[in-house]
Order: C-alpha cells, then structure tokens, then sequence
C-alpha cells in the first residue's frame, strides 16, 4: 500500500472531514458513532482548532502531492526534470513542530515525548500516518465497491500484513473473532484451511474487524484499513477465480459489493 498514490476519493473524503476540536482521550472518542468519526477530524486530546487545521492541510498535500520542474532534476529518463514536491513525514513533523512553538504549546509535566505530548515524535508521526491511511482506506474503499463491474471480477479481500513490526498483534485470531461475531462460516474456513484471512467484499467480518470484535480497543471503526492505529496491516482485492476456488462464493454467483452507503464517507458531520 503506497502513501504517495494520490487519487480523487481519497481527497474528497479528507476534504469532507469538519475539524472536530476536543478534550476527550482515544477511550471516549470510542463512544462516538463511527459515522461521526468518519466524517470528523480530530485528534485525541486535541482542542486547539488551528492544529487541526494545520494537520489537515498536511494531509491534504501529501494525498495530493505537487509537482514542478527543475533543471538539477533531468535525467535521461525524466528530461523535463519533473519532481514531487510537498510533505514528507520528516518534514511534516518539522512543520507541526514549529507551529506548536509559535503558539507557545508546552506539554505537561512528566509528559514530554509520549503519546500525550503534541508535539513528541511518535504523537506527529501516528497522527499523520494514521489520517494519511484513514484517507487513503476510504478511497479505496470506493473504488473496490462502487464499479459493479469490479465488484464482480474482484468480489473479495484478503487481510494482509504490509509493514513488519516487533510486537504484531494476533489478527488471525482477531478473525476468528470477527468471523464468528457475523457467523462468516466461509471467511472462518478459509483461514483455518488455507492460512488466509479472506472474505467477500459484501461480508460484515471487515466491520466487524474496524469495531473491535472481541473487545479491542485500538480500533477505527471502520469497514476499511486501517482497522486499528498502526497495525501495519492492509486488504488486497481477490480475484473471482480465486474467490471461487476459495469457496467463497460458488462459480456464476452474483458478486455484491459492501452493504455501507459509499455516499456517507462524503457526509458532513452535523
């Protein structure tokens, strides 16, 4: 999954997310129905509308990366010296960085470098990375299930992992959570005798997974990766021949896409 493919679903959804200002930590920002978090953005712990304004515009620019010319830029394969220009993680952490000293933002005592220290490393770093995925999930989510057409030549998804990490969580058994939470009988047979988390498109399991079945509390609320905060995992689209051979739908059937109004992720939040 690239960070840097920018496409027109994705900036619309970023774009129809209303700040969202506020003193609640990521435990009460969990009460709130998942279409209002959809359709907000916000960060947890986060009053200062400005901020918000500030990450939002950074998004933005790295879903929809500029270009220019530049003569020390030409090569023999790039003669008109065409390159991207805009946010990168590293620079996006600098300027959030430097906004905060402007305003004269100070942490906590005792809070400096955590997750609860606006401006720490890793808090820049998850806050961007997160809404630069959440973004990017929606859009995808659109293209995977609005095209009937593509719906039916890839009626499915597979859970994979795209990032290594050093503690990985349990997703296949966060599966067999899901799965059974929905009573996906077929998403369940296909790990247990193929080792891969695969279902239709058109299954419950993928919200199932964004809720935190079984009680996880590091979820979006989605039916779209990224399913929790920096899991490193991501879907890939599964063809109709190896849906079929997969057992999750017979040969001929008609394929159908997520039972979610794609329309909501475009939504305002009131």
């Amino acid at each position: 999954m690239s960070d840097a493919v920018p496409f027109i679903e994705a900036l619309k959804q970023l774009r129809a997310r209303g700040l969202l200002p506020t003193s609640w930590d990521t435990a009460r920002l969990r009460e709130l129905d998942a279409a209002v978090r959809r359709q907000s953005f916000f960060s947890a712990q986060t009053t200062e509308t400005s901020l918000l304004q500030e990450y939002k515009g950074i998004i933005e620019n790295i879903v929809e990366p500029g270009t220019e010319q530049r003569a020390d830029r030409e090569t023999a394969s790039n003669p008109s010296g065409f390159t991207t220009t805009g946010f990168n993680p590293a620079t996006a952490r600098a300027h959030i960085k430097d906004f905060l000293d402007r305003i004269g933002y100070q942490p906590e005592k005792g809070k400096a470098g955590t997750l609860l220290d606006l401006s720490s490393d890793k808090r820049v770093d998850l806050v961007v990375k997160t809404n630069v995925q959440l973004s990017h999930g929606a859009g995808r989510f659109i293209q995977e299930n609005a095209d009937p057409d593509v719906v039916d030549l890839f009626p499915a998804l597979e859970l994979v992992r795209f990032e290594d990490r050093k503690e990985p969580r349990d997703w296949e058994q966060r599966w067999r959570i899901a799965s059974s939470t929905v009573g996906d009988v077929d998403a369940a047979r296909c790990l247990g005798l193929q080792g891969r988390m695969c279902a239709l498109k058109s299954s419950e399991i993928w919200q199932a997974l964004g809720d935190g079945a079984g009680g996880y509390q590091d979820t979006l609320g989605n039916p779209y990766p990224p399913f929790a905060f920096n899991s490193g995992m991501w879907t890939e689209e599964v063809s109709r021949d190896e849906a079929e051979e997969l057992g999750l739908l017979d040969k001929g059937e008609k394929a159908e896409p997520a039972a979610f109004s794609l329309a909501s992720l475009f939504s305002k939040a009131a």
